[in-house]
Parts: structure tokens; sequence; C-alpha cells
């Protein structure tokens, strides 16, 4: 495999969720998540009659307590609007991906809509309302629609997606923490990760910087290099209490567009017997 389709194939991660692997539910402790790497403060015992105070015992931010806190706050959104952008370099050439997501969850539903578009190539909409899923490239003669099980990794809530991202990151690179920076207005954790020796990534795939916010859980920024392609993965504007509306969520099929139903049928008696 060339270094250029290696490098689209983790763009295409990018895009389909923003991850590896899809997303466990969100556990409803996660509210509860401390959005500050912080210790208690413990009073000192009262020396000489007088009581003093001990001074504050703050522990060490760490790559891993960092982590752990992106991870908790992300998977607590329920509501918002996020625009990313994916640049790759490849030689003389540039490759833009922006997408636009909207999600919102409902009782035991989430509602999805996805605008990606690459340079200017016709926009891909993916969109469910919890209960049907919609996929088209706009100019195209078909759409898909499915039921929510089938919906696929585009699906997926990408917020949700991101622990994972940076679990997967852990298990083949070294963590090192940097200086903080501020990313469209949100402050950012600098975390470099460096490939173990003799460990599983990819032979080209070098060091990457991950810049991370805490407060929303979100990734704000990522660098990697792929055998001298860089690609870059920013945050360009994010919302985490959008107004709600239902129509957001229902796809308006085009004239003269077939539709195709890749749902799964319901259950055949006579082959249940069987």
């Amino acid at each position: 495999m060339t270094a250029r389709w290696q490098m689209m194939l983790i763009v295409l991660l990018y895009l389909s969720g923003c991850g590896m692997e899809e997303a466990e539910e969100a556990d409803s402790e996660s509210e509860e998540a401390t959005e500050e790497v912080t210790a208690e403060v413990e009073e000192a015992p009262a020396e000489d009659s007088k009581t003093q105070e001990a001074p504050v015992a703050t522990e060490p931010i760490t790559p891993e307590s960092i982590i752990d806190a992106v991870e908790a706050r992300s998977e607590a959104h329920v509501n918002y609007f996020l625009h990313t952008r994916v640049s790759m370099e490849y030689q003389d050439e540039t490759q833009v991906t922006e997408t636009k997501e909207w999600f919102h969850r409902e009782g035991d539903k989430d509602f999805v809509r996805r605008e990606v578009q690459t340079g200017d190539m016709p926009v891909q909409y993916y969109v469910s309302d919890g209960e049907e899923s919609w996929q088209y490239q706009e100019g195209d003669s078909v759409a898909y629609v499915s039921d929510v099980m089938r919906g696929g990794d585009m699906m997926a809530r990408p917020s949700g997606l991101i622990g994972n991202r940076l679990r997967s990151y852990q298990e083949t690179h070294e963590t090192a923490l940097g200086e903080q920076v501020e990313i469209a207005g949100h402050d950012g954790h600098h975390i470099t990760f460096t490939p173990k020796e003799g460990g599983t990534a990819a032979p080209a795939l070098t060091e990457m910087d991950v810049y991370v916010n805490i407060e929303n859980g979100l990734i704000l920024k990522e660098v990697m290099m792929l055998d001298g392609q860089q690609m870059v993965y920013e945050l360009v504007d994010f919302n985490g209490e959008v107004e709600h509306s239902a129509d957001r969520y229902e796809f308006d099929v085009p004239d003269d567009v077939e539709i195709i139903d890749m749902s799964v049928p319901e259950n055949d008696e006579d082959l249940d017997s069987l």
C-alpha cells in the first residue's frame, strides 16, 4: 500500500466517526465527570493552639489524566454542533475535507446530521432521525435508507469516539506533555505521541501532535506525518448548546432520485421454524 493510500485511509477513519472502533454507550455517570484535573485540599492539624491550613497538594497533570478527563467529558455531549477540517498534503497538492455535524440525544434516540465535502466535490449527506438513516451524495441518482442499526460508522457520534481514538494512539506510542495553547478560542493541552520502539505503529508513521480541550472534551488539532505527507485535523467551530430542531434531522429526497432500502428485513416465520 502506498503512503498516499495509507494517508487517505486515515482520513476516511476520521470521517467515519473520528475513531478506529465503534463507541460504547456513554455511562450515566459521565455527567459527573470532573472538568479539571485537581486534588482535594486537606486541612492541616492545629499547631500551638493556632489553626493553620496546609498548602494545596496538586497532583501533577499527566497525559493519562488529561485523556481520562477528555474522554469522560466528550461522552457527556447530548446536543451540539461540530465543524471540523482535515487537510492532507501530498507533494504539491493539498486536499481539504470539511465536516459539519449536528447531534441531539432524546431518550434512547440519537439524531445525527453530517455534511461532508472534499474540495469542490459534491456534498455527502448522512442523516438520521433515530429511526431511519439516510445516505446521499449531491447530484447522485440514488439515495440509500436503512434502519438505524444498519446506519454504519458515519452515523456514530464522533465526540463519543474521541476516547477510543486517543487510547488507540497510546497502545503504539509514548506520550509527553507540551505547552498549553489556545486554538479556535479554546484552551488546549498539547500531547505528543512518539512511536514505541518495537511497537506496532505503521513504520512510516512518525510523531503526532494532539491538542485537546478538557472543558468540552474536544480534540482541537492533530498533526501527523506519514512518509513525508502531512495530515492536519482541526476544530473550526463548536457549540455545545445548539437549539434542537427535529426538521434538521429529516432528509428531503430530491425529485427523480431512486430510493434504495437497505434495512434489515423482518424475520420470516417460515425461516424461523426451520
